[in-house]
């Protein structure tokens, strides 16, 4: 994005378009023949990503089956990136913003639409992502072609504006996918573990990219492009205010989702997943697993948050030195912590992993006065720490409440469960517009702004 938006913003449409070009180009070409090769060649690389399947061949298997529908995904999702940027550097961020709920409905649609053919739902759940790509892709390609720039497919060559690109990207991409990079360490290690440790690692993060998906886009559709500006204008101060602001909002939102995954863990895997052959076992570990990520929801925020800021000054290699210390922290304490606490183990190493990589990038940027604290922000935290204890005490007695009405009849499982997230959600909303953390005309006017 700051190099597109740069071009632009020098006047060098044409010279944009003709780098935009270049990428796509490269991109393509590189991702299609990534996708073919891992295709053919997954048999032999899944023993390797996940060591403890070669001892049940039906796990492996299965495996290798999904792998295989699933991984275009890669092919879509990356080239969806590529064309949300361009939206991004036009200022067009509704259909970025809205892609990734376009991606969720083609993947319970498809769940749906499979489930009248009769195909197993680990099939038709791996159609389904394949779906979300594709469909969030066509979702930002057909807006920027109409509105911001059409591209054609050239044949890939190595400019100077691409060898710098590939220069920044790189350690960009390294340091963005952290969270991905330590999840995918704790699935090869929960490989490892008696069966059922990589599903419950599985679900629970399919519960916890929920809300960090729509709260990081939302951060990278607004953030990056209005700090790339900052950056070009010289404008340290508006950088960041731009950044506090973000953290302010995003604190917000990923607070309370983070303490209604850690306490309705258990409620949300049983009515979502607990049905055939994902008894209550599976259900308990799943739940478990997701209490160990949801502890660090908000550092994942935070990392996306300040990462943004060095990024916008095009400084790449800072936020991916400490990424590769996150993944060393989360390799030991895999190591340290799987015997005694399993799957929950790895979950938590993660979490903790992304604390630090947070407090590393935040540490950096306060000394290089690229951070501080607005007296706003200062007025905030304390009221955002006592409405949060509030909520905890509240969603126990909500939960008091409601649970013991749960029984296995799924109509009446869904309506507790959403008795306990409606509950928890109006909970927060009161008590943090009475301690004054919450301000609803200050929060319509920042959403008309953005």
């Amino acid at each position: 994005i700051p190099m597109f938006a740069r071009l632009l913003s020098g006047g060098n449409a044409k010279e944009a378009k003709t780098f935009a070009e270049e990428i796509l180009s490269i991109l393509v070409f590189s991702l299609a023949l990534i996708v073919l090769f891992v295709e053919i060649f997954i048999p032999y690389l899944m023993p390797v990503f996940a060591p403890g399947f070669k001892a049940t061949p039906e796990r492996l298997y299965l495996a290798i089956e999904y792998t295989r529908l699933t991984f275009p995904f890669i092919f879509f999702i990356s080239l969806t990136a590529l064309y949300s940027g361009i939206l991004n550097s036009f200022e067009r961020f509704v259909a970025v913003a809205v892609s990734p709920m376009m991606g969720n409905i083609a993947i319970i649609a498809t769940v749906f639409a499979m489930a009248i053919f009769n195909m197993q739902a680990g099939y038709a759940f791996a159609l389904g992502v394949c779906a979300c790509g594709a469909v969030q892709l066509l979702w930002v390609m057909i807006p920027a072609h109409q509105h911001c720039v059409r591209l054609r497919l050239r044949w890939p060559t190595i400019s100077p504006n691409v060898k710098k690109f590939l220069l920044l990207a790189g350690p960009a991409a390294a340091g963005s996918g952290i969270v991905q990079i330590n999840i995918l360490l704790d699935t090869v290690m929960a490989s490892k573990l008696p069966a059922g440790g990589v599903s419950f690692i599985h679900y629970a993060d399919r519960l916890n990219q929920l809300p960090l998906s729509m709260l990081g886009t939302a951060m990278g559709t607004a953030l990056l492009p209005l700090m790339s500006k900052k950056a070009r204008e010289g404008d340290r101060q508006g950088l960041i205010d731009s950044q506090n602001l973000a953290l302010e909002y995003a604190l917000l939102f990923v607070v309370p989702a983070a303490i209604g995954l850690f306490l309705l863990a258990q409620p949300l895997m049983a009515v979502l997943f607990e049905r055939g052959d994902f008894g209550v076992r599976e259900s308990a570990g799943s739940a478990e697993a997701l209490m160990g990520l949801a502890l660090g929801l908000p550092a994942y925020i935070m990392i996306k948050i300040f990462s943004s800021n060095f990024f916008s000054r095009q400084d790449t290699k800072t936020p991916v030195k400490y990424a590769i210390v996150s993944v060393v922290i989360n390799f030991t304490l895999n190591i340290l912590l799987i015997d005694s606490l399993q799957h929950v183990g790895l979950t938590l190493a993660t979490a903790i992993a992304a604390w630090i990589n947070a407090a590393l990038l935040v540490g950096t940027l306060i000394k290089e006065k690229n951070f501080e604290l607005s007296p706003r922000m200062k007025t905030f935290l304390p009221r955002l720490l006592a409405t949060s204890a509030l909520t905890v005490v509240f969603i126990m007695l909500i939960k008091i409440l409601v649970l013991p009405w749960i029984s296995e009849a799924f109509a009446q499982k869904a309506l507790c469960l959403t008795l306990l997230i409606g509950g928890s959600i109006g909970s927060f909303i009161v008590l943090a517009r009475l301690t004054g953390a919450l301000d609803m005309k200050d929060l319509k006017l920042q959403l008309k702004a953005v």
